[in-house]
């Protein structure tokens, strides 16, 4: 007779799996389950900057009570994170990383970088962060890709 842990743990691998589908969301590169806190971990970390930040936006519209966060670490990797439940009551913590360069990010004399021309970003520190905020870096990594291909293709 299966433990009362993994019973748990195919309830909440069935709720997660029924989750995606039926929200039609991104598979994740990697997912973290705990029984003991009910909790989900989701990373986002290949394909373009954009698309793993586009990923999270994606997932965040499905859950509640969503917080979002963002830092840079001193390798000028971007991490946004988020934290939220479903109506499940499976808490929710969604990271998604993508390198500053993938922005065209101007950097400061402090280690800070500008992102957009607007957001400025200082090595460690975690700020909270809107879904408009995060969703114009998707844009604008989208654009500096669509000029990094054209300018690649006219150097060919």
């Amino acid at each position: 007779m299966p433990s009362n842990s993994s019973r748990s743990l195919d309830r909440m691998i069935r709720t997660l799996r029924s989750f995606m589908r039926s929200s039609g969301l991104p598979r994740p590169d990697r997912v973290f389950i705990s029984t003991v806190t009910r909790s989900v971990q989701v990373e986002f970390a290949s394909g373009s900057a954009s698309d793993r930040l586009g990923s999270l936006l994606l997932w965040v519209t499905r859950l509640d009570g969503v917080t979002l966060t963002w830092s840079l670490h001193a390798d000028h990797t971007l991490i946004v994170t988020a934290t939220a439940r479903n109506a499940a009551g499976l808490k929710f913590d969604l990271t998604a990383l993508a390198a500053v360069s993938d922005f065209e990010a101007t950097p400061g004399r402090d280690g800070s970088v500008v992102l957009a021309g607007t957001f400025r970003l200082t090595p460690s520190v975690a700020e909270s962060v809107t879904f408009e905020e995060v969703a114009r870096l998707v844009h604008l990594g989208r654009a500096v890709a669509a000029r990094r291909h054209v300018a690649g293709a006219t150097a060919a």
